[in-house]
C-alpha cells in the first residue's frame, strides 16, 4: 500500500471518527436518574374540595421502574409538590423530578392554574409590550400564583384523604417541600404562606409575585437563578420595551430576595451561563442558536441542578445536613452563591 493510499484511509478514518463523536457529544441527551432508587410513576386524577379534577403524575421510589409499581421508601415517605412554570405542563422538569424521585422522595406534579386546559380562557399571558401591559402582567401573574397555590393545598389535601391508595398512609404530611419553576416558585411560596405543613420552597429561577413579593412565609427557601436573573444596565436601559422591561421584572426582585437571604436557612445560587428554560427540560432541547452547547456542559449544569435539589430537600425534609454543608459556597465554572449584601459582577442594582 502507498503511503498516499494510506495517508487518504487514515484521514477518512478520523473524518468519521470526529463526525460520530461531533454528533455524540453536540446532540442533547438526557440523563438518567442519579439515585439508588428504581422509579415508579403513576397518572391520576385526584378530586378537590368541590370535586373538581386535578390531574397530577406522581414519580416515586419503587421496587422497579414501571408504572404503579409498588413504593418501595421508609414511611412515611417525604412529598414535594411540583408546579411549572405560567401555563406550563406538570412534566416540564421530568428529569428533574425523576432524579428526586430516585433519591428517596415521592414528587407530586400538577399543571399550572394559567394553563387553558385547567382554567379555560387564561393561557399564557406575559406580555411587556408596553409599561401598562407590564403592569397588568404582573397584577395577572399574581392572581394566577394565588390560584395555583391553592391547587397545590387540594392536591395535599387529596393525598391525606388517601385518594391514592398506593400512598395512603405512607406520606409525611407534616412537613411537606415545593419545587417550582419559573412562576412555580411564587406558587410555592405562596401555598407556604396558606398552609404551615409546607416548610421548603426551592424555586427554580421564579420570579415574586402576588403574596410572595411581599411576605417571606417558608421555613426554608432556596433560589436558583439563571443568569437572567441579574439584567445588566444596558438591559435596563434598552430603548426596545420588552428588553427594558423584562429586565426590570428581574432586577425589581434584586433586594427582596436579598432580604430573604438574610433568614437562616435560605440560600441563593447562580448558574451564570444559564439562561432561563435551561434550568428545566428545555436543557435537553435541540435549539439552533445553542448548536454549540456540548453534553458535558449540559451535564454540569444539570448535575448542579440535581446536586442542590436533592440537598436542599434533604435538609429540611429529612434532617439531612451534611450534603447542603458540603456545597455551600462552593464556586465554580458552574455554580456561584450570592451572599445577602452583594450581587456577581456586573449585575446590575435594582431599579424600583
Amino acid at each position: 500500500m502507498s503511503a498516499l493510499r494510506l495517508l487518504l484511509i487514515v484521514g477518512l478514518v478520523l473524518a468519521v471518527a470526529l463526525a460520530v463523536t461531533g454528533w455524540v457529544v453536540f446532540v442533547p441527551r438526557a440523563p438518567s436518574p442519579g439515585g439508588p432508587k428504581a422509579v415508579g410513576q403513576a397518572e391520576l386524577v385526584l378530586q378537590d374540595s368541590k370535586g373538581q379534577p386535578i390531574p397530577v403524575t406522581v414519580w416515586y421510589p419503587a421496587a422497579r421502574a414501571q408504572a404503579n409499581a409498588p413504593l418501595d421508601a421508609p414511611t412515611p415517605a417525604p412529598l414535594i409538590l411540583y408546579s411549572p412554570g405560567w401555563g406550563q405542563s406538570r412534566t416540564q422538569s421530568r428529569t428533574q423530578l425523576e432524579n428526586l424521585a430516585s433519591h428517596g422522595f415521592v414528587v407530586v406534579g400538577c399543571d399550572d392554574f394559567a394553563s387553558p386546559a385547567i382554567t379555560p380562557g387564561r393561557g399564557v399571558t406575559f406580555d411587556l409590550s408596553s409599561d401598562a401591559a407590564m403592569a397588568a402582567t404582573i397584577e395577572r401573574a399574581g392572581e394566577d400564583v394565588v390560584g395555583q397555590a391553592g391547587r397545590l393545598l387540594e392536591v395535599l389535601r387529596a393525598l391525606g384523604a388517601g385518594q391514592f391508595p398506593l400512598l395512603a398512609g405512607r406520606l409525611d404530611l407534616a412537613r411537606v417541600g415545593v419545587l417550582g419553576f419559573s412562576i412555580g416558585g411564587a406558587s410555592g411560596l405562596t401555598a407556604a404562606l396558606m398552609d404551615t405543613r409546607i416548610v421548603a420552597v426551592l424555586s427554580v429561577d421564579g420570579g415574586l409575585f402576588g403574596p410572595a413579593a411581599t411576605e417571606i412565609g417558608s421555613e426554608a427557601y432556596f433560589l436558583l437563578s439563571s443568569k437572567e436573573a441579574f439584567p445588566s444596565e444596558a438591559e435596563l436601559a434598552s430603548p426596545d420595551t420588552f428588553t427594558r422591561n423584562y429586565a426590570l421584572v428581574s432586577a425589581i426582585d434584586l433586594p427582596r430576595n436579598r432580604r430573604r437571604m438574610e433568614r437562616p436557612g435560605n440560600y441563593w445560587a447562580l448558574l451564570p451561563d444559564a439562561d432561563h428554560n435551561d434550568l428545566s427540560d428545555a436543557l435537553f432541547a435541540f435549539s439552533i442558536d445553542k448548536f454549540h452547547r456540548t453534553n458535558f456542559e449540559r451535564r454540569a449544569m444539570n448535575a448542579a441542578i440535581r446536586a442542590f435539589e436533592v440537598a436542599f430537600f434533604r435538609s429540611i425534609l429529612l434532617g439531612e445536613r451534611e450534603p447542603m454543608l458540603a456545597l455551600l459556597g462552593r464556586n465554580d465554572q458552574t455554580v456561584r452563591w450570592i451572599s445577602p449584601t452583594s450581587a456577581p459582577p456586573g449585575a446590575a442594582n435594582a431599579r424600583q
